[in-house]
C-alpha cells in the first residue's frame, strides 16, 4: 500500500503546475495595418490619344507666271525666313523689256492716230457746214429763178457728201480711241509680264522647298519653283481611331509632345469629315504655338481632352476585378467589407465611380487582394507625397 500512495502523490504534484499554465489568458496578435483613402469628388478628364506628323498649317506654292525665260538668280534657299513680297528669284527679262518698249511705241502711235482722226473730224465738220450754207443759198436763188435746177441738185449732193464725211470722221475717231485702248492694254500686259520676272512670295513664312535651278526654264512642267510655309506655322496632323473621332470637337484642348521639345499646349483646329476605309482612321489637325525649331515631318503625339467634369473617384489601385465585375474593399468599423462597383473612365491615376460607394467611404488604397471580407484590420490614412 505504501508505494502505491507515494506514486499517486508524486503524480498529483507533477500535474498541478501544468494545469496552472493552461489557465493563463491567451496573447492576441496585433491587427495588420492597411492604408485607406476616402472616396472623393475630384476633377477628371476624358482623353483621346493621337499621333502623327507635323505639317505646314498652310502651304503656299510659288509658280512662275511667265513661261520661257530662264532663271538667272536665286535669292533664297530652303529653311530661309522670308517676308511678304520678298523677291525669291529673277528671270531673264531681255525679251520682255523689248516687248514693253514696243508696246510703248504702239501706244504713242495710237495716240497720234487719235489726234489725226480728231483733226479730220474738225475738217469734215467745217466742210459740212460750208456745204449746208451753199445748199441753203442755192434754194433761195432757185426759188427766185436765178439759178438752174441743176445748180441746186449739185449743192444738195455736196451737202450730203459732206455729212457722210463727218460720219466717217466720227467713226475714225472712235476707231483711233479703240486702238489707243488696245495699245494701252498691250502696254499694261507687257509691263505685267516684265514684273513677273521678279518671283516674289505673297506671304511671310519659311521656304519649305526650292525646285528652281539656275538656268532652268520658268514654268517648266508646271512645277512650283518654291513652297512656302505661311507664317512659318506648323501643326500636328494625326490619325484618330473611329471610336474616338466622334468624341472630338473643334476647340478641344490638347497637349502636344514632340521629341526634343517641352510639352506644348494646343487645340483641335480641324476634324476630317471622312474615315479612311482601309485604316479605319480619321484625321485631325491640332494647332499650337510654334517654338522656333519645329519642322515639318517630325513625329508627335498629343493627348486631347474631350470632356472635363467633377465625379466621385478612388485610386485605380483600390479597384480589383473578377471577369467583368469591378469591386473594392472598404474598412467599416475596423472590418474589411467588399463592395461591387460601377466604374467610369480612368483619369490621372484615379478611376471614376458611378455606384457602389459614397463620398467619404474609406477604401483600401492598395493590396486589397490580401484581405478577405470580414477581416479585422487597423486602418491607417494614406499619405500623399508632398508636391513641394
Amino acid at each position: 500500500m505504501t508505494p502505491f500512495v507515494k506514486v499517486v502523490v508524486l503524480l498529483g504534484c507533477a500535474v498541478w503546475p501544468v494545469s496552472g499554465v493552461l489557465s493563463q489568458e491567451p496573447v492576441r496578435a496585433p491587427l495588420p495595418n492597411v492604408q485607406v483613402t476616402p472616396v472623393t469628388q475630384t476633377a477628371i478628364k476624358s482623353t483621346a490619344f493621337v499621333s502623327g506628323t507635323l505639317v505646314a498649317r498652310q502651304e503656299v506654292l510659288i509658280h512662275s507666271r511667265v513661261s520661257g525665260p530662264e532663271i538667272t538668280a536665286l535669292l533664297v534657299d530652303v529653311g530661309d525666313k522670308v517676308t511678304a513680297q520678298q523677291v525669291l528669284a529673277r528671270l531673264n527679262d531681255a525679251t520682255l523689256s523689248m516687248q514693253l518698249e514696243q508696246a510703248n511705241a504702239n501706244l504713242a502711235a495710237a495716240r497720234a492716230g487719235v489726234a489725226q482722226a480728231n483733226g479730220a473730224l474738225v475738217s469734215a465738220r467745217v466742210s459740212a457746214t460750208q456745204a449746208g450754207l451753199d445748199l441753203e443759198r442755192s434754194r433761195i436763188l432757185r426759188n427766185r429763178g436765178d439759178v438752174a435746177q441743176a445748180t441746186l441738185d449739185q449743192a444738195t449732193a455736196k451737202a450730203r457728201s459732206a455729212d457722210a464725211t463727218v460720219g466717217s470722221a466720227v467713226a475714225g475717231t472712235l476707231l483711233a480711241k479703240a486702238q489707243v485702248a488696245q495699245a494701252q492694254a498691250a502696254l499694261d500686259l507687257a509691263g505685267l509680264n516684265l514684273s513677273w520676272t521678279q518671283i516674289v512670295t505673297p506671304v511671310a513664312g519659311t521656304v519649305l522647298s526650292r525646285d528652281a535651278q539656275l538656268g532652268g526654264l520658268s514654268g517648266d512642267a508646271g512645277q512650283p519653283l518654291f513652297r512656302i510655309i505661311a507664317d512659318s506655322l506648323v501643326e500636328l496632323e494625326a490619325g484618330v481611331v473611329e471610336s474616338d473621332l466622334a468624341r472630338l470637337t473643334i476647340g478641344d484642348p490638347a497637349v502636344v509632345q514632340i521629341t526634343g521639345f517641352a510639352p506644348l499646349e494646343g487645340r483641335v483646329r480641324l476634324i476630317s469629315p471622312f474615315v479612311d476605309p482601309q485604316t479605319r482612321l480619321g484625321s485631325v489637325r491640332i494647332s499650337f504655338e510654334n517654338p522656333g525649331d519645329t519642322r515639318t515631318g517630325l513625329f508627335a503625339r498629343a493627348v486631347v481632352v474631350t470632356d472635363a467634369y467633377e465625379a466621385l473617384t478612388v485610386p485605380a489601385s483600390a479597384i480589383q476585378s473578377i471577369g467583368s465585375q469591378a469591386f473594392t474593399k472598404l474598412v467599416v468599423d475596423g472590418r474589411v467589407e467588399q463592395r461591387a462597383l460601377r466604374t467610369g473612365i480612368l483619369s490621372d491615376g484615379r478611376r471614376e465611380v458611378l455606384g457602389g460607394v459614397a463620398q467619404g467611404d474609406q477604401v483600401i488604397a492598395r493590396a486589397g487582394e490580401f484581405f478577405r471580407d470580414g477581416d479585422l484590420v487597423n486602418p491607417v490614412p494614406l499619405r500623399v507625397p508632398s508636391s513641394v
